[in-house]
C-alpha cells in the first residue's frame, strides 16, 4: 500500500476509499469493497440527511468491520460485505472508538515500513532460493498460503508477496520465527500477504535485532547473490 496515503489519513483524520478497500481486503477478505462502501454511503446520508454525520458513521463502521475479526475473533460472514453493515446494529458499534483503533493500526504500520525500509537497506539475498535459509524461510511461509481453491494467478500473487518478505528479512529473522516463537506464528490472523505475518516479526525482534541477525546471514552469503537497493 501506499504509505503516504496512510501517513494522510492519520494527519487528516480522514478515510480515503482507496484505503479502506485496501485494509478490509487485508483483514476481512479480498474483495472488491468499492461498491459496499458506496451503499454505506448512500444508506447512511439517507438516513442522518447530513453528509458530515454520514462520514463520520462510514468510517467508524469500515474500522469497526475491520478490527472486530481481530480484536474480538468475529466471525467473518458468507457474503464478507454484511459485516460492513451488520456491526453497525451490534452493542460492541457504541463500545469503542473504531476510527481511533484503526488510526493506532495505521501509525504501526508506517512504522513497521520506515523499519522495512532500513533493514532492506543493508542488502537482499536474490534469488532466494539460493540459500538454504531463504529458501527454507520461503517454504514455510507458502505453505501456511496454500489452498486447495487458489487460481494460478493468486498462487503467483501468494509466491511473489512471500518472496518480498524473505528478501526484505532474510531467512534466519523467519526461520527464527517458525522454530522459536511458534505462538507468534499460530497468532497470525491470516496468511493472505503476509502483512500479519511480518506485524509479528516486529513482536518479537527489535529493528536492530533484525539488521544484526539478517547481517550476519549476509555476510556468509556469496556476495554475488547480494543486492542493494537501488544498484
Amino acid at each position: 500500500m501506499a504509505i503516504q496515503d496512510v501517513k494522510k489519513s492519520i494527519e487528516e483524520r480522514s478515510l480515503s476509499l482507496e484505503l479502506a478497500d485496501k485494509y478490509l481486503r487485508l483483514y476481512i477478505a479480498n474483495i472488491d469493497w468499492h461498491p459496499h462502501i458506496n451503499s454505506l454511503w448512500s444508506n447512511a446520508v439517507k438516513k442522518s440527511g447530513n453528509e458530515t454525520v454520514a462520514k463520520e458513521h462510514v468510517k467508524k463502521a469500515i474500522a469497526c468491520a475491520t478490527i472486530l475479526p481481530l480484536v474480538e475473533k468475529t466471525t467473518i460472514p458468507d457474503p464478507p460485505s454484511n459485516l460492513l453493515f451488520w456491526c453497525t446494529g451490534w452493542k460492541q458499534f457504541n463500545e469503542q472508538e473504531w476510527f481511533d483503533i484503526l488510526l493506532d493500526i495505521f501509525k504501526e504500520d508506517v512504522l513497521i515500513a520506515e523499519k522495512r525500509n532500513k533493514i532492506i537497506q543493508i542488502g537482499i539475498i536474490d534469488p532466494i532460493d539460493v540459500s538454504p535459509l531463504t529458501r527454507q524461510a520461503f517454504n514455510w511461509l507458502y505453505e501456511k498460503c496454500l489452498d486447495e481453491e487458489m487460481s494460478e494467478d493468486t498462487r503467483k500473487d501468494v509466491k511473489d508477496k512471500m518472496s518480498n518478505i524473505v528478501r526484505a528479512y532474510g531467512g534466519a529473522v523467519i526461520c527464527n520465527i517458525f522454530t522459536k516463537y511458534k505462538k507468534y506464528v499460530e497468532d497470525v490472523m491470516n496468511w493472505r500477504s503476509g502483512y500479519f505475518f511480518e506485524k509479528q516479526i516486529h513482536k518479537v525482534y527489535t529493528v536492530d535485532q533484525i539488521v544484526k541477525i539478517k547481517s550476519a546471514e549476509l555476510n556468509k552469503t556469496n556476495n554475488k547473490y547480494i543486492k542493494k537497493v537501488g544498484a
